[in-house]
């Protein structure tokens, strides 16, 4: 956003929503949208790959012993299922790469 505002010549001082600046240069795409989106190609092309390869094995591995006490932290995997509910997608859908390449520009 600090790019942006001063792209867009307005400071903080001004206070100008960052919605309004968004809308002002024409920038779509938060940097949260921006981190999802590559998270879940990430993750599209984990599942694709062969499972002996390490990054899928290390995916797929779960570490041995107790976790800590309290409430647990919310993994990258969560954050992904989370992304992939908003755009509707299924974890069948990485197959088909066309399918899954127009699921990633959606959101709700």
């Amino acid at each position: 956003m600090d790019y942006l505002r001063r792209s867009a010549r307005v400071s903080k001082l001004d206070r100008v929503r960052n919605v309004e600046i968004r809308a002002k240069m024409d920038a779509t795409q938060t940097i949260v949208d921006g981190v999802e989106h590559r998270g879940l190609k990430w993750f599209g092309h984990l599942l694709r790959m062969e499972h002996q390869r390490w990054p899928y094995r290390i995916y797929s591995w779960s570490p041995p012993g107790k976790r800590k006490i309290g409430r647990p932290r919310r993994s990258w995997n969560e954050g992904i299922r989370r992304a992939m509910e908003d755009r509707n997608l299924e974890e069948e859908d990485v197959l088909d790469r066309n399918r899954w390449r127009l699921g990633l520009g959606m959101r709700r």
